[in-house]
């Protein structure tokens, strides 16, 4: 199976979202790619314009119309496409993704569970009733969602462990100087977390910038850089890392060995090679 990952630049809105999903998942296509992998919250953006965003109470059909939108392009298109958005369930709203198959209903394939207060009170995200992994073409696709990653053991006991893949479709900054070199690899320092929580491979989906210029400012000012979406096996050996300063696309071999499921590069860019061989050392 042939999986990408995107890292985008945050959309600002609904409309922003469908737009740049639908790009990718035709440049995807083009690849040959099965299985396209978007960031969190990708069909709406991740930032302050969500509150003017829940503040509409038609948001949910926004949200539907949307969904129907990018089902036609994925069924035109045959690549399947695995996409962050907030997800209506009547009492509140999941921070979830959502699984789309060429002349299938879309599927609920993963939340988060682990949920800053603010994201509570602010926005109304409520947690999902399990984290059991979705199964596409047989491998088991679990997610884990942005800061989870520092509180792991909240994700625990509710299904993950059945994954054969954990996707990271999280926000992540890394730390730099005033050279823009990273000093502090965090995308790295993470995924490695996660495969050792999880005993599985791990790949990420970040974001390339913000859509608000008050978060763009609150990185700078902390020295926080998106970008550099990774991947890693079992062991925590860092297999592929996105550039910081480019939108990509990443590609991906998934196969399986006997009982091992195998996550492999496979005709991605070479601007990052020394970043691999600096995690490697």
């Amino acid at each position: 199976m042939k999986l990408c990952t995107i890292q985008p630049s945050m959309p600002d809105s609904i409309d922003d979202g469908v737009r740049k999903s639908t790009r990718w998942i035709e440049e995807a296509a083009q690849s040959g790619a099965d299985l396209v992998v978007f960031p969190e919250m990708m069909l709406s953006g991740y930032d302050f314009h969500l509150h003017d965003l829940f503040k509409d109470a038609s948001w949910p059909e926004q949200v539907d119309k949307a969904l129907t939108t990018l089902s036609s392009v994925v069924d035109r298109s045959g690549t399947s496409a695995l996409v962050g958005l907030p997800y209506f369930l009547g009492e509140g709203q999941l921070n979830a993704l959502v699984l789309l198959e060429p002349g299938r209903e879309a599927v609920l394939a993963g939340a988060r569970s682990h949920l800053p207060i603010g994201d509570r009170n602010r926005w109304g995200f409520v947690e999902p009733d399990d984290r059991l992994p979705v199964n596409f073409q047989g491998i088991l696709f679990g997610s884990i969602f942005c800061a989870e990653v520092l509180n792991l053991d909240y994700t625990q006991g509710k299904g993950l462990e059945r994954s054969d893949v954990i996707l990271w479709p999280g926000v992540c900054g890394s730390e730099y100087n005033e050279n823009k070199d990273i000093t502090r690899d965090w995308n790295a320092e993470f995924a490695r977390k996660i495969a050792s929580c999880y005993n599985v491979p791990v790949i990420q989906s970040n974001y390339l910038s913000y859509a608000s210029e008050i978060s763009t400012q609150t990185g700078l000012e902390n020295r926080r850089m998106l970008g550099g979406s990774i991947a890693c096996d079992v062991s925590g050996r860092i297999l592929d890392q996105a550039s910081r300063t480019e939108e990509e696309m990443r590609s991906f071999e998934i196969s399986r060995v006997d009982s091992t499921v195998v996550v492999t590069p496979t005709a991605n860019q070479h601007e990052s090679e020394s970043q691999i061989e600096s995690h490697s050392n």
